[in-house]
């Protein structure tokens, strides 16, 4: 089992739209887990997807937000994300960054 993480990271909490952000997943039939918690002082919001599938899935969401005209400017900056594979020690793989001089991770 896969885990790909969407973090909206701690200074943008405040002004990110959630319900506009789960409206755009329940396009493509998601539902996250939602982790909302306090870490050294900061706030974080993190959006889990379960799959067994993490390529067809990071596709779709790439798609559905990144990728879509409207939205893609508002989710992009203000997000990290990463895939973990549950079953294994594996290293986790860097998806997006909201800083472009980041390295993406490739997934296969």
């Amino acid at each position: 089992m896969h885990c790909i993480s969407i973090q909206i990271q701690p200074e943008h909490i405040s002004n990110f739209d959630q319900k506009s952000f789960l409206a755009h997943v329940k396009m493509i039939g998601r539902s996250p887990e939602i982790d909302d918690f306090q870490e050294k002082g900061k706030h974080y919001l993190q959006f889990n997807f379960f799959t067994e599938r993490p390529y067809s899935l990071w596709q779709e969401l790439t798609t559905t937000l990144y990728q879509n005209k409207d939205y893609g400017g508002i989710i992009g900056p203000v997000s990290i994300v990463i895939c973990e594979n549950e079953d294994s020690d594996e290293e986790c793989l860097l998806l997006h960054h909201f800083d472009k001089n980041e390295k993406i991770d490739a997934l296969k």
